[in-house]
């Protein structure tokens, strides 16, 4: 019995994590950073935004946040800090991320410090301007704090300045940095620099013996870096990684081939595909320009699936048939995606399963992502099962 999981974001290490806790050793077949190791670091259902009430982690979401490591997923939803400025609710977040529903009513300090991507002072009256901090009668103040060694610092990507604190001598120097503030808050929010490898905000956090954290990350950050990191150790323990770019999937009488650039077909009794949507690139925008042009889409390999949008295929282009941006609006991109039956099964082909942001229409947030990488992984466990 054999399963390949092609990608390696949020739901294929979701879908390989269950395929390992039913007893398959499934083998993942992954390239390059995705839409997942962009995120920012908050976990939702929906669109924050859009939420309406609480909703509940299933048993099985849970247990593979727990075997992921570095997400929290509390019974209470949390409020973290975005780079924007804004304050909003989420079902669970980036263990380095500042939770600040427990500093409701507190004293937070928002490090100002000299960097270019960076502005403390403005951000601190962002977060006092909005409806949370004000009903909730909680204050944000800029703290000065020398915590640039180099100069360059200044410059350097959130990634790189976040990379530099997984030094011990360097989380001292911060430690040492803050202390000299002589500022006494309820809670410390920096930028989001504390760690890749390390549990940076955990350490400062005893330290200082108050809740330290970051605001959300923005995409390519340390929040997605944090991510990859999880996801490369869980791996590494229950499946077979081949870092390898997928050019073809096709039918066969046991199941599927499965073709990369660097090695011929193997077979496959199933398949999930967690390849991501547009954002990811598992689905490419296709431009035509015979007559008077047109737009599509098509997978960024070949697969017997069809792509889909608002329940019209869309794959492929001419100048009669084509999808336009002016009336559906930018919005589409985040809707258009593989069509799949109600169990997650790719229409028309048996046994190639489909997850995450793939999929035509689902929401693009981590949780569902992660759900949908659990769900399909049992579907395929009993497909394998009940075809022998």
């Amino acid at each position: 019995m054999s399963v390949a999981v092609i990608g390696a974001g949020i739901a294929g290490t979701a879908a390989a994590y269950e395929l390992a806790r039913l007893g398959e050793r499934p083998t993942v077949f992954h390239q390059q950073a995705g839409a997942s190791a962009l995120y920012c670091g908050a976990l939702d259902f929906e669109a924050w935004d859009r939420a309406a009430q609480l909703a509940v982690v299933s048993p099985e979401l849970a247990q593979f946040t727990a075997a992921l490591g570095g997400w929290e997923l509390g019974a209470a939803a949390a409020r973290v800090a975005t780079l924007e400025g804004n304050l909003r609710p989420a079902r669970g977040r980036d263990h380095a991320l500042l939770d600040l529903e427990p500093c409701a009513g507190k004293r937070v300090a928002v490090i100002d410090l000299e960097r270019d991507d960076w502005d403390g002072p403005l951000l601190a009256r962002s977060f006092a301007c909005s409806a949370w901090a004000k009903q909730t009668h909680t204050t944000f103040e800029p703290v000065r704090v020398r915590a640039l060694e180099n100069h360059f610092e200044r410059r350097i990507s959130a990634y790189d300045f976040a990379a530099l604190h997984d030094s011990p001598a360097r989380l001292a120097f911060l430690l040492a940095a803050v202390r000299s503030s002589h500022a006494t808050p309820d809670a410390w929010l920096f930028g989001p620099w504390l760690g890749i490898e390390r549990a940076v905000a955990a350490e400062l956090a005893a330290s200082l013996g108050v809740p330290v954290g970051e605001p959300t990350s923005a995409p390519g950050g340390s929040a997605g870096a944090r991510f990859e990191n999880a996801r490369d150790r869980v791996l590494s323990r229950i499946a077979a990684l081949e870092r390898a770019r997928v050019v073809r999937i096709e039918s066969s009488a046991r199941g599927f081939r499965v073709e990369t650039e660097s090695a011929p077909m193997r077979e496959f009794s199933a398949v999930v595909l967690a390849t991501g949507g547009v954002a990811a690139g598992g689905v490419a925008l296709e431009r035509s320009f015979e007559r008077r042009g047109g737009t599509g889409f098509r997978l960024s390999f070949a697969a017997p699936v069809a792509i889909e949008l608002d329940g019209e295929v869309v794959e492929g282009v001419s100048s009669l048939s084509s999808v336009d941006f002016v009336e559906r609006g930018l919005g589409a991109l985040l809707k258009v995606g593989i069509a799949v039956t109600e169990d997650g099964a790719a229409r028309g082909a048996r046994g190639l399963f489909v997850a995450g942001d793939a999929v035509a229409g689902r929401p693009r947030t981590a949780l569902v992502a992660a759900e949908s990488g659990l769900a399909v992984a049992r579907r395929a466990f009993e497909h394998v099962r009940s075809t022998g």
